[in-house]
């Protein structure tokens, strides 16, 4: 009857071909690299164990109301009846393509010296047929009740379809109205560029590091609806999918250090070999730009339909600076006054992850004292310091335009200094 035996219908021309060159050139003493590949992401389960949650087995039902003309009198559902109660649905493709990345890089790789490298390079990728949130059931904005403007009011199970029988029992018919329909479909993509610079040394002279330095810039052209950022799982507009296309987990430049070192023995006298030696130090140093965020209004303005506990309408620019003097602290990250909540019934003209938050940095310490107790046992003594700058990282700033915390930030992203003190025996 055109639909498959099982849930969707299975891709079987998936191809995935890898390729790798390197070639060498010893006078210089450079090693030039370049690559490509094709990898298939891991089915989301989810897609089809939420098929489960849908009529008849599960009656999603929710009450909706006119933002600025209340119509709910009360919190109680009826009993639902198939074929009468309006439920939310969540649908997938039946033909959905399979989702995947595309990588390309390429490299020249230097050697300095006869224990350090350098490198340079660029890594690309690309994603395919990544899954996104799709509210096919959404209304034009407007005012009044959104269900009788939805355009599918009503949709049918296909026909000699099987219904439980506490179900059947009540049905008044296999038509029934539906309200959110949240159609899980393979068609966004994603874009990733980056430069690197990579510094390694090799343990010498009692001293191992290694150095990198990345800019980079991702988009997409949907959130990803399974862990979005600090954004709306959803579309702002159902019908202008590439007004969502913006910054993803955009994080521009990223630096990252670490190093070990064992200082030598002093074997002025027998003392102090015994205090000098098995000592080991390193650290760890990260920093990096900030998380990429959409100014949002909390709550359906549009009055155009939206899921449980997502806010997908973006506020309107006003033209004033979004970063003056006297932003990017804890109390005022941006300009409150750079946005405003669009009219009733409209859509905001903020760009999707359009506004940057605080960046981050971390150094990380550790001592550790070794002992030798017999041929094939060994005792250790270990001191951390996480954060042993106790840098204060901010977290996100709140993005909700018509809250009164808007531009504010009350959270921090890392904790403060903790020191852990530890020991093991090895045998």
């Amino acid at each position: 009857n055109g639909y498959p035996r099982g849930l969707m219908y299975a891709n079987r021309t998936n191809f995935a071909p890898r390729l790798g060159l390197a070639q060498s050139f010893p006078r210089l003493g450079v090693v030039a690299h370049v690559a490509y590949g094709i990898f298939y992401t891991p089915v989301d389960m989810n897609t089809w164990c939420n098929q489960r949650h849908n009529v008849p087995y599960v009656f999603p039902e929710t009450a909706q109301s006119d933002p600025y003309i209340p119509s709910i009198s009360t919190l109680n559902f009826p009993t639902p009846v198939l074929g009468t109660t309006a439920v939310s649905f969540t649908a997938l493709q039946l033909h959905a393509p399979a989702q995947y990345v595309q990588q390309w890089s390429t490299s020249l790789e230097k050697q300095v010296g006869s224990q350090t490298t350098v490198e340079v390079g660029y890594l690309g990728a690309g994603g395919f047929h990544l899954q996104r949130s799709h509210l096919i059931n959404n209304a034009q904005p407007g005012a009044g009740l959104i269900q009788p403007r939805r355009p599918f009011p009503k949709i049918s199970f296909v026909n000699n379809s099987v219904f439980p029988a506490a179900v059947a029992s009540t049905m008044t018919s296999s038509t029934f109205p539906v309200s959110t329909i949240n159609l899980l479909e393979n068609t966004s993509q994603s874009w990733y560029d980056a430069g690197y610079v990579n510094v390694r040394r090799r343990a010498s002279n009692r001293l191992s590091f290694l150095a990198n330095y990345t800019f980079a810039k991702a988009l997409e052209n949907a959130p990803d609806f399974r862990s979005p950022m600090f954004e709306a799982a959803t579309p702002q507009n159902n019908n202008d999918l590439n007004a969502e296309k913006g910054p993803g987990c955009d994080i521009r430049d990223r630096v990252a250090v670490s190093a070990v070192y064992a200082p030598p023995v002093y074997g002025v006298n027998g003392l102090t070999r015994a205090l000098t030696r098995d000592w080991r130090g390193s650290v760890e140093y990260q920093a990096q730009t900030g998380f990429p965020l959409t100014i949002s209004v909390f709550g359906d303005t549009a009055n155009a339909g939206t899921v449980v506990s997502e806010n997908p309408i973006r506020a309107n620019l006003t033209g004033k600076q979004i970063f003056p003097s006297g932003t990017r602290n804890s109390k005022t990250w941006f300009n409150p006054g750079a946005f405003a909540a669009p009219p009733a019934y409209t859509f905001g003209n903020v760009g999707r992850n359009s506004v940057y938050g605080p960046g981050l940095q971390t150094m990380d310490l550790a001592l550790v004292r070794g002992f030798s107790l017999a041929e094939k046992a060994r005792f250790e003594t270990r001191a951390e310091f996480f954060n042993g700058l106790n840098h204060t990282n901010l977290g996100t700033p709140n993005r909700f335009v018509n809250t009164s915390s808007f531009g504010s930030i009350t959270e921090v992203a890392t904790p403060g200094r903790e020191i852990q003190v530890s020991a093991r025996v090895s045998f």
